[in-house]
């Protein structure tokens, strides 16, 4: 029998063990930890990168927005039926997360993103897919619990919807540059999609699409690399806008504060050296002989700094000068 007591772990040795559990935990538990230049710790999740800045996501936002109710209002004349389609999220993944994350039947159609490189998805819910068809053909349009292939017309139908979809975003474009989509391929099953390399990341964008009985998810992908240097082309081009904006709206702030100062404005006749003697001696009635015409240009001040040339007329009854020219500060 072998001896128990060499068995017993000792107080110190139970603490060493414990803390060598301790700092294996550790070491799993932070493996996304990473460390930036100025020495500060922050967490990275690798499998959802974030490569866009969130100034261009708003600016994202806004775009897709907009294509959401273009989307709607010619959905709904297509059907002649209330349709709401509302952007949910923007989120940026890898493809092969994307295609892990869909069901195993679901409508695909693969987009070409011309001018842009590359080639985009538009997925729909397969129960949206079936209520939408219903609603085509007449019916309520209510939620579809039996999941099924489609038939080629039913894939015709849905067809034109995906037109509808990719000619609004198209359009949401336009501020900014043509964008010519097209649909080159449709598939029902997600593992037979292939418009990126599994590591490659995508912008995927998930909307709402809601009839009046039923409602489905509508999902846009797109590969980042694809709108990389388009979208920091637009991104300046919109900051530059936005600069220019706020140079005009200080601009009119200011004209409104002080556009209702009061100036001393002068029409100065001409002017003349004299002697302080003569000036001592001056009474009512001397007059003093000018070397300017009174058919000359005549200078105008504001404040006392000469800022105009005018001519003098009567405008009315009254003695006044037209403004002829404006006087350069450097040359005053």
């Amino acid at each position: 029998m072998e001896n128990t007591e060499n068995a017993i772990l000792s107080s110190d040795e139970v603490e060493q063990l414990l803390d060598s559990f301790h700092e294996g935990q550790e070491a799993t538990a932070h493996v996304d930890i990473i460390e930036d230049d100025s020495g500060r710790i922050k967490y990275y999740d690798f499998k959802r990168p974030n490569t866009i800045s969130r100034e261009k996501k708003r600016m994202l936002y806004k775009l897709f927005e907009t294509s959401a109710h273009q989307i709607s209002r010619e959905i709904s004349n297509s059907l002649r039926s209330t349709v709401k389609v509302n952007l949910n999220s923007i989120d940026e993944l890898s493809f092969e997360i994307f295609k892990s994350t869909c069901p195993e039947l679901m409508f695909l159609s693969t987009v070409k993103l011309t001018p842009l490189k590359g080639y985009g998805c538009v997925a729909m819910d397969m129960g949206l897919c079936l209520s939408v068809i219903e609603k085509a053909f007449g019916g309520a349009g209510k939620t579809q619990h039996e999941i099924r292939k489609l038939t080629e017309t039913e894939v015709t139908i849905l067809g034109n919807i995906v037109t509808i979809i990719i000619d609004r975003l198209g359009d949401s474009w336009k501020p900014h540059a043509t964008m010519n989509w097209s649909v080159s391929d449709t598939t029902m099953e997600p593992r037979y999609l292939n418009i990126a390399s599994d590591t490659e990341v995508v912008l995927l964008l998930s909307f709402t699409f809601n009839l009046e009985y039923s409602f489905g998810e509508l999902k846009i992908c797109i590969p980042v690399s694809s709108l990389d240097e388009t979208l920091e082309k637009f991104f300046n081009i919109d900051k530059a806008r936005g600069s220019v904006k706020e140079d005009n709206e200080c601009a009119e702030m200011l004209r409104k504060l002080v556009g209702n100062v009061k100036l001393i404005v002068a029409g100065v006749l001409d002017e003349t050296n004299i002697a302080v003697r003569d000036v001592i001696n001056l009474k009512e009635g001397d007059v003093l002989k000018l070397d300017s015409k009174i058919t000359n240009h005549l200078k105008v001040s504001v404040e006392g700094r000469n800022k105009f040339i005018g001519k003098l007329g009567l405008f009315g009854k009254k003695k006044a000068i037209q403004i002829t020219s404006f006087i350069d500060d450097e040359l005053d």
